[in-house]
């Protein structure tokens, strides 16, 4: 991984992606599918509200040296930082359409679907226990969310479900709750 500390030059404004509009739930999505369409070499300018530190260690999670990270400006208000290809990566699986979120529960099969991710805490939990309430007896919960859902471990098994949680190659986590 080549990250810096130290303030570059001024970058093309014309490289800049400023995010701080962009809904939390795609957010992230966004900013990897911005990384991966660059050529090796290219770069663009992430301009967002807060320092992005935890796409920095996502970044170096799934990346590790074929990016690089260098602070233009480090707050209080705004945070620039220029995110630069320096290899050829493949697109995980689990990268696809940026904006196909959802967070209303769905029905699939024997499975009922909530995505919670984007939302702040603790919206997520609320959601996914709101669903385990209506849940029918012979149905699964499979919930989407951006962190592991630790405070959800113990909701449920208080409420009679067990939980299997996996990470995903987007930093999501997907949870399966099942009735014991």
């Amino acid at each position: 991984m080549n990250t810096h500390n130290h303030t570059p030059a001024a970058a093309d404004e014309q490289a800049v992606f400023d995010v701080r509009p962009i809904p939390c739930r795609v957010k992230h999505r966004q900013i990897f599918q911005r990384w991966f369409g660059l050529p090796v070499g290219g770069y663009f300018v992430l301009l967002n509200d807060h320092d992005p530190l935890p796409l920095r260690y996502q970044f170096e999670a799934e990346f590790g040296n074929a990016f690089g990270w260098d602070y233009i400006e480090r707050g209080p208000e705004d945070f620039r930082v220029k995110i630069t290809k320096f290899a050829a990566v493949e697109v995980p699986a689990g990268f696809g359409n940026p904006t196909a979120t959802k967070s209303a529960p769905s029905a699939c099969g024997e499975t009922l679907d909530v995505d919670a991710r984007g939302l702040e805490p603790p919206e997520p939990l609320i959601r996914i226990l709101d669903a385990l309430e209506s849940l029918p007896s012979e149905k699964k919960l499979r919930a989407w969310t951006d962190r592991e859902p630790c405070h959800l471990f113990g909701e449920a098994k208080t409420r009679g479900f067990s939980a299997e949680s996996r990470a995903q190659a987007d930093g999501s986590w997907v949870t399966v709750l099942s009735r014991v």
